[in-house]
């Protein structure tokens, strides 16, 4: 459930700095893209928790 949250709000942050960036930049803005950009940026993020606890427990060996 948590990863599903992470890609929806992944999914509106993604939309949302998609168009603004694109109305900055003077570009044409790519929904599809802006979203799944942002979508595996956001599964990529939701495993640094995970890594950061797996490298915490092979210093304490």
């Amino acid at each position: 459930m948590r990863y599903i949250m992470m890609m929806f709000w992944g999914a509106i942050f993604g939309f949302i700095v998609g168009f603004i960036g694109s109305s900055l930049t003077h570009t044409t803005f790519v929904p599809i893209q802006a979203v799944g950009t942002a979508v595996v940026f956001a599964i990529a993020l939701g495993f640094v928790p995970a890594l950061l606890n797996w490298s915490e427990k092979l210093s304490t060996k």
